[in-house]
């Protein structure tokens, strides 16, 4: 209810509500309730609504004389008193602190307490506010944690997946970004970071300002400064190689048999954001460039929370480019197939199965 009196439900949330308010009575009239309430705010307040000093003579005029377009009379008189009373209590403590919220200047940002973890569940994205004014976008299935000492003495942060950070300047106490392998320290910069437990590699790409990125088991190794425009990609150690994991090189060198551990090249900085592999995200766009089909159905797993399983492992040899915006899943899958030979199955249970033809 909260999010279609906002503005926010999507097509299928819209359907969905009117669905359940046909089949009760009981919650049409809360609708309408909320439904009167949301539309005689009065213009936005830098306070919580609840500084109005007519809030409660206004909210308690909407209950007495709930909307006319509620079918107020198909419930018992009983209900109707129970159940106004039930909405003005939800009313007055949900719609308050959502539409404040809402209203304030982070609108649909999330300003989370002091050691919560923060969860962008699979095919959603969320952005969220720390309490220094560090701006955080977290892709889909990513963690972010902090502890209560966080803006104290100190600022870092704990990154599960793949965020976008707009680091707060401050000079006296360096943002840090902690990854299973890698440390990142900042001042006032942004960049993006990709460590999912599951990928072979972790990311750091840098667009403004500079970052320090450092081996979190040994610190005392050579650390890595990125320059804007620059990526540098981390291969997870084998845990029995021995090998350094971090060499300071900004040319890229492929050797079949001895893969360096850490590249860093440049990314082009003639595209924008929202045509960038590793920003395109927070465009609610999947852009991908040379990706094998492995890669790419690792993304796409996260991005439309399915699971993809092939039955053929000829097909990780096909490469694919290009973005996914609005796409379901389903015409995804459908437009891979114009450049590359291939059959799928979609199951029941998210599952889908690709075939090689």
């Amino acid at each position: 209810m909260s999010r279609r009196l906002s503005g926010e439900a999507t097509p299928a949330e819209v359907e969905e509500l009117m669905s359940l308010l046909e089949s009760s009575p009981q919650k049409q009239y809360l609708y309408g309730l909320l439904h009167s309430w949301f539309t005689h705010l009065p213009p936005a307040a830098p306070g919580p609504l609840t500084d109005d000093p007519d809030f409660e003579a206004r909210f308690s005029k909407i209950v007495d004389q709930p909307d006319n377009t509620v079918a107020s009379r198909r419930i018992p008189k009983r209900i109707l008193y129970i159940t106004s009373v039930a909405a003005s209590i939800i009313a007055v403590f949900f719609l308050s602190w959502h539409i404040y919220h809402q209203r304030s200047a982070a609108a649909k940002t999330a300003r989370p307490a002091p050691g919560e973890e923060v969860l962008a569940k699979p095919g959603t994205r969320t952005k969220l506010v720390l309490p220094d004014g560090t701006q955080v976008w977290l892709n889909s299935n990513s963690k972010l944690r902090y502890s209560y000492e966080f803006n104290s003495e100190s600022r870092e942060v704990g990154l599960e997946g793949e965020a976008y950070f707009d680091v707060a300047k401050d000079t006296q106490r360096p943002f840090i970004v902690h990854t299973s392998s890698l440390d990142i320290k900042a001042l006032g910069t942004s960049f993006t970071i990709k460590s999912y437990p599951q990928d072979e590699t972790i990311e750091a790409t840098l667009l403004q300002g500079t970052i320090e990125v450092s081996r979190k088991d040994n610190p005392n190794t050579a650390r890595v400064i990125l320059k804007p425009n620059e990526k540098l990609v981390f291969n997870k150690p084998i845990a029995h190689s021995g090998r350094s994991s971090l060499i300071p090189d900004r040319i890229i060198i492929r050797s079949p048999s001895t893969p360096p551990d850490i590249a860093v090249n440049s990314i082009r900085k003639d595209l924008h954001d929202s045509d960038k592999v590793e920003t395109a995200w927070m465009y609610n766009r999947l852009v991908f460039n040379g990706d094998n089909f492995k890669e790419l159905a690792a993304k796409m797993e996260r991005w439309y929370n399915v699971r993809i399983t092939f039955r053929d492992s000829s097909l990780n040899d096909c490469h694919f480019g290009g973005a996914f915006a609005g796409e379901t899943v389903e015409e995804a899958f459908k437009a891979l197939q114009l450049t590359t030979a291939f059959s799928y199955k979609i199951n029941s249970n998210n599952e889908i199965e690709v075939y090689a033809k």
